[in-house]
C-alpha cells in the first residue's frame, strides 16, 4: 500500500514524536492521540480531506527523542532523531471530547532537515524533509526471503506469538519482499534501537541483512534457552 501513495515534500509535515515506537514504512500504527497539540495537528492534517476519503489527509511524520522526552520542554526540545517515518492516515475516529483513535500506515523513511518551532496558534511542530531512499525499483531479494522463512518455519521461532501471520505474509507472492523486510521488523523486532537502526538504513540489502542476523541471533538465544534444564533456571524464571 505505502507504494501507492505519494508524499510532498515540497510541503513542511506534521511532527508526531513517540518515545518508545519507531514506524516504519508498510506498517500499520494504532494510535490514541489526547495531547491538545497533536489533537489540533490530527484536525489541521484532516482539513484537507471535507468529508471525503481519509487518505487525502495531510501527511504524519512519527519522529523519535534524541533524549529523555520532558514535560514543558522549552523552543527546541526535547531534540529529535534525524530519521523519520512518513505516513499517512488510513482509520479515524474522533470521540465526543475531541480526542482521536487513528491508524498511521508508514508511507516512507525521511530525514528532518529543519524543524518549525509551533508558531502562532499552531501548537505542534512541523519539518522539512528529504526522502531517505530513491524511488528506484527495489531489489528482489530473493535469499532474504528463503531465509525469512527458513527462519519462521524452524522449530523455534514458529513459537513466537506473531510468528503465524508473518508467515502469511512470507507466502504471499504480492508482497515483495523489500516490503516483507519492514513488516517483519515492526511485528517481531521489539527493540526500538534496532528498529531504529532499521528505519534510518536507505540502502534495502542492508536492511535485510539487520532483520536477518537479529532473528539468527534470537533463534541462537533459544536454542540455548532449550537446553537449559529448569532446575537451572533463574530464581524459577525460563531465559527466553
Amino acid at each position: 500500500m505505502a507504494e501507492t501513495i505519494s508524499i510532498d515534500f515540497n510541503e513542511p509535515i506534521a511532527l508526531f514524536p513517540l518515545a518508545g515506537s519507531v514506524l516504519l514504512p508498510h506498517a500499520p500504527q494504532g494510535l490514541h492521540v489526547f495531547e491538545a497539540r497533536y489533537r489540533q495537528m490530527v484536525e489541521d492534517c484532516l482539513r484537507p480531506v471535507a468529508g471525503g476519503p481519509v487518505l487525502r489527509a495531510k501527511p504524519i511524520a512519527m519522529a523519535t527523542y534524541a533524549g529523555p522526552e520532558w514535560e514543558g520542554a522549552t523552543i527546541g526540545e526535547p531534540p529529535l532523531r534525524p530519521a523519520a517515518c512518513v505516513g499517512k492516515i488510513v482509520q479515524h475516529e474522533r470521540l465526543p471530547d475531541g480526542r482521536h483513535n487513528l491508524v498511521l500506515h508508514g508511507v516512507c523513511r525521511a530525514r528532518i532537515v529543519e524543524i518549525i518551532e509551533p508558531e502562532g496558534r499552531r501548537l505542534y511542530r512541523l519539518a522539512k524533509m528529504v526522502p531517505l531512499e530513491s524511488t528506484r525499483a527495489m531489489p528482489r531479494l530473493v535469499e532474504t526471503r528463503r531465509r525469512l522463512r527458513h527462519l519462521l518455519e524452524g522449530p523455534r521461532l514458529r513459537r513466537m506469538a506473531s510468528a503465524d501471520a508473518v508467515r502469511q505474509w512470507i507466502a504471499r507472492e504480492d508482497v515483495p519482499t523489500h516490503a516483507l523486510v519492514e513488516l517483519v521488523s515492526f511485528a517481531l523486532l521489539r527493540d526500538d534501537e534496532v528498529r531504529y537502526r532499521i528505519l534510518e538504513e536507505s540502502d534495502a540489502r542492508r536492511r535485510a541483512r539487520l532483520l536477518t542476523g537479529e532473528l539468527e541471533q534470537l533463534d541462537r538465544l533459544v536454542a540455548l534457552a532449550d537446553k537449559q534444564a529448569w532446575k537451572d533456571w533463574p530464581k524459577g524464571m525460563s531465559w527466553n
